[in-house]
């Protein structure tokens, strides 16, 4: 059977249609239009195959509201899946915190907590979807040269993997251990936007909601519905109106129950290291407020909302934990920005605490349980569906938090490519407001500011990853000579964070053929 040219100079990897038969029962359907497939493979065209059609059908699943009953209403992945995928064969055949500002993307710093500042490139990234080779004089073999003498640096040494590509042809520029699987560091939420998007549609919401009891109504329930970004303001607007209705019953004074039932009791992730907890990143749970780490972030939400209900005439008399009654109505209510701003929040910012979230979401909306397991079982797939290279993959948390998740370049490159080709993930992802620019926006903002990497100034559109050892970049680069390179650079063993990123920047600049 012949292979794309995408693939033709990488190693091979599995099949991942092979693979349909390891899905779970709920997911019969996927696999059996994964099966049916595979007759079609020769059929498909660079970047727009199987990925591109899976993905974008998952992308084209409900955008519905994920709200704080989502446990009670997330239809089982199959379902969400299965209809997604026909429609696309169908298709195929016809804050009162000062933002913080970015500083760095590490495992440590002032930029792992509060409200996460978004800075933004001119313009977005269009799709390479229907895209055809530049017809401006092509550099790649000069690049090609270039890259293989400035990827032999000692940063770039031997605990590093990378591969440079050509979008449209596939065409392989540089690689060095590409098969390696490394810690990936915050490359990791690549694949969590991927999944995010995927599981949950890039136009649903989160709703917060308060609810009452009428038999009981001096007891009120802040639910956590996940929202990452819910704020102190939003809490004051639903403490005003349930002020209202506590005085219109007679009452002066109430209790106030946080339920942040929605996820299970915060365990650590694998790998992540226990002094992070809680100022790099906070304990997982479904509620909390303007991203302030702390070990419970739920019961400071209580005592924000119990504060603001005092401010608007209604005592507080007791904040605990506890679960909603069956019988509880909404009083009032907030919803969440987008999951396709949640997603470009997370990545321009490299928010750590807005990836763990989504990631369970993605999971809880697919009826996994929101878990590291079950968050792992989602993510994986996710990523079969999409016909991702998982060769050496081990996904632990949703951040990259942890020491010991893997990820190969080639997963990295397949992934950003396949992004690429899908209008729908790439309008979030490639977004002004998603992933970093080089030398103007997000964690890239600061870099690419000097000789000579600054001639690749807003020519770079790259997920940064760094922890004390690792530093990572993975993405695209617009060339010179007009063409599109996928790039994924993973070097672990770092002894200067400093000089590793200016040798990885260094092969990002490169591959646009200005340096």
């Amino acid at each position: 059977m012949p292979r794309s040219p995408a693939r033709r100079h990488t190693p091979k990897r599995p099949d991942p249609l092979v693979h349909a038969e390891d899905l779970t029962e709920r997911d019969g359907g996927i696999r059996a239009t994964l099966l049916s497939m595979r007759a079609s493979r020769s059929s498909r065209v660079i970047l727009s195959g199987v990925g591109a059609v899976v993905a974008t059908a998952l992308l084209c699943g409900s955008a519905a509201s994920v709200g704080a009953t989502a446990a009670a209403s997330t239809r089982p992945g199959g379902a969400h899946l299965d209809r997604a995928l026909q429609a696309a064969l169908d298709r195929r055949a016809a804050a009162t915190l000062r933002p913080v500002p970015i500083s760095g993307d590490s495992d440590t710093g002032p930029w792992t907590t509060g409200i996460p500042q978004v800075t933004s490139a001119a313009t977005s990234l269009p799709s390479t979807s229907g895209r055809v080779a530049s017809t401006d004089a092509d550099l790649t073999w000069s690049i090609r040269a270039s890259l293989f003498t400035r990827g032999s640096v000692p940063q770039i040494g031997a605990s590093a993997s990378g591969q440079v590509v050509d979008a449209v042809t596939g065409r392989v520029l540089w690689a060095k251990n590409p098969t390696t699987a490394r810690t990936p560091a915050s490359n990791q939420k690549i694949v969590t936007a991927f999944v995010a998007l995927a599981s949950m549609g890039a136009s649903a919401r989160l709703t917060t909601p308060v609810l009452q009891v009428p038999s009981s109504p001096a007891t009120v329930y802040l639910k956590g519905a996940g929202d990452p970004a819910l704020s102190s303001s939003q809490l004051g607007t639903m403490a005003t109106t349930v002020a209202a209705k506590a005085k219109s019953q007679g009452l002066a004074a109430v209790t106030v129950v946080v339920d942040d039932s929605l996820f299970p009791e915060p365990t650590n992730a694998p790998g992540w290291k226990p002094e992070w907890i809680p100022h790099t990143v906070a304990p997982v749970r479904a509620l909390v407020v303007d991203q302030v780490n702390v070990v419970d972030t739920s019961l400071h939400a209580g005592q924000v909302f119990a504060a603001r209900l005092k401010a608007a005439g209604v005592a507080a008399s007791t904040v605990r934990r506890g679960a909603a009654p069956a019988g509880a109505t909404t009083i009032a209510s907030v919803t969440s920005p987008t999951v396709a701003q949640l997603v470009q929040t997370m990545l321009n910012a490299s928010q750590t605490d807005y990836a763990e979230t989504l990631h369970r979401l993605a999971a809880l909306r697919r009826g996994h349980t929101p878990d590291w397991a079950g968050a792992r079982t989602n993510a994986i797939q996710v990523l079969t569906a999409g016909g991702i290279d998982q060769a050496g993959m081990v996904v632990n948390d949703g951040s990259g938090l942890s020491r010991t998740g893997r990820m190969t370049p080639l997963t990295a490159i397949d992934l950003v490519s396949t992004i690429r080709a899908i209008p729908a993930q790439n309008a979030v992802i490639f977004a002004a407001s998603g992933m970093p620019t080089s030398g103007v926006s997000g964690t890239l903002e600061s870099r690419y500011r000097t000789a000579p990497t600054s001639c690749a100034r807003s020519a770079v559109r790259a997920k940064t990853g760094t922890l004390a050892d690792v530093v990572a970049l993975s993405g695209v680069s617009t060339g010179v000579d007009g063409r599109e390179r996928v790039f994924s650079v993973i070097v672990n063993g770092v002894t200067s964070t400093d000089a590793a990123r200016a040798d990885v920047d260094a092969l990002a600049a490169t591959s646009t053929g200005c340096y």
